[in-house]
């Protein structure tokens, strides 16, 4: 069932809200399941293939190292994700067109994190996955602000938790972002910056706000 808004814009809940969330896990699932494809299991043969297959293994460091990095950036925006659309209550056609816009994003993923590993060490490739992520994380700020700012919640969520959540969803843009700039002058301290600007961040917001805690309020 669906029902009209003041505005004349179509308000879906219940089981539509249902469908959005099971298409949006089916998304994440796939996304991070091809995250694996770009590891390759090396055809040895001959002699000496145990020591030959740790060689490979050092050589495919760098594939492992984005393969790890893009799985669990995944798996906190599916975390996020699963956490915020469990307090959704309706969905508007705003947030169907900006859910579809995250998930665009995250089906993108596994091609920057497959150059990364391939070529990690070159501007193209660390600028082109910073800028993938940023955008993935602009996409997820934006669903959050609008649902801060509709009536799509449910109405226990707390002001302050909303807002909350926004602030923290602004962190894997900035962090990425500002990584975009760095690679053009080092490929391996954008990488580095990654994760300093990671922590530092979570830091500054953790003793800013404190932990997000609770959505609904006492």
């Amino acid at each position: 069932m669906a029902r009209m808004a003041d505005t004349g814009e179509g308000i879906e809940h219940g089981r539509s809200v249902d469908r959005l969330v099971a298409f949006s896990d089916c998304v994440f699932s796939i996304a991070m399941t091809l995250l694996v494809l770009s590891l390759r299991v090396p055809d040895l043969v001959g002699p000496d293939q145990g020591e030959r297959l740790w060689a490979t293994f050092r050589d495919q460091s760098p594939e492992l190292f984005s393969y790890v990095l893009s799985f669990a950036v995944i798996g906190r925006y599916w975390m996020v994700h699963h956490r915020t659309f469990r307090l959704v209550r309706e969905a508007d056609t705003r947030l169907l067109v900006l859910n579809l816009c995250l998930l665009g994003c995250i089906a993108l993923i596994p091609y920057p994190t497959e150059i990364l590993g391939r070529y990690g060490d070159t501007t193209v490739a660390v600028v082109l996955y910073s800028a993938t992520l940023a955008v993935t994380g602009v996409a997820n700020a934006a669903l959050t602000w609008h649902l801060e700012h509709s009536d799509l919640l449910d109405p226990r969520v707390t002001e302050a938790y909303r807002h909350h959540a926004w602030v923290r969803s602004v962190t894997l843009p900035i962090v990425f972002g500002l990584a975009i700039p760095i690679a053009f002058i080092d490929p391996t301290l954008a990488l580095v910056s990654w994760g300093i600007s990671w922590f530092a961040l979570t830091f500054f917001g953790t003793h800013r706000y404190g932990k997000i805690g609770q959505p609904f309020g006492a």
